[in-house]
């Protein structure tokens, strides 16, 4: 991708791309509306990227996947492999692994509500793999992406040790992205990461419903 570099564009975009998920935490200190925050990404994600690279390349991430269901199934069973394999190494390891308080919501939050916050995520690690595509390789740019999207988890996952929730989150949330980005760059598509992210976060959730 070259482009060339609006750095006015770009601080504006990255600071409403943070807005989008400090309020996805804390909207309700100002509106008082159920479940109103995991929208927010979605909405500041669309603004940041389309700020900065424009409208119709905002659009174009939405197009018709290349090899769909055959990036889909790869990414999503890599992904999934990866976490079971690195899930157990965190918890042999470090004999601490907190799960994620969003599992405690009603079952129809995640069929109604997940998917909004989910494509907000999407957005947010697209925007951010997209631009420093503009001065990296992909590779680096998606390990990049991959620690970024770890750490903004940190309070998430915090399990009382900053050293060791570092370590969970970048090898659990972060290779997962890692992959999440991978096919989005392989089917030039976002609906593609954003189907990947959501099935999932949905059978972790849904095990996790299971098992309680």
């Amino acid at each position: 991708m070259t482009r060339q570099l609006n750095y006015s564009k770009i601080i504006v975009a990255t600071l409403l791309v943070g807005l989008g998920f400090y309020l996805v935490s804390n909207v309700n200190h100002f509106i008082s509306i159920p479940y109103i925050g995991y929208f927010s990404l979605l909405i500041f994600g669309t603004i940041a990227y389309s700020l900065v690279f424009g409208f119709k390349a905002y659009e174009k991430l939405y197009q018709k996947p290349v090899q769909f269901w055959k990036n889909f199934i790869k990414y999503f069973l890599i992904a999934q492999l990866f976490s079971f394999v690195l899930g157990i190494l965190i918890v042999a390891i470090t004999h601490t692994h907190k799960g994620n308080p969003a599992a405690d919501n009603p079952i129809w939050f995640f069929f109604l509500i997940m998917p909004f916050a989910l494509m907000g995520e999407e957005l947010f690690s697209i925007y951010f793999y997209d631009l420093f595509k503009l001065k990296a390789s992909p590779l680096v740019a998606n390990i990049l992406v991959s620690i970024i999207f770890g750490l903004i988890h940190y309070w998430t996952y915090f399990n009382g040790s900053v050293l060791l929730t570092i370590i969970q989150v970048i090898a659990l949330q972060g290779s997962a992205r890692f992959w999440f980005n991978r096919s989005y760059e392989q089917s030039n598509s976002i609906l593609t990461s954003f189907a990947v992210h959501y099935l999932f976060d949905l059978a972790g959730f849904m095990l996790s419903f299971l098992l309680h």
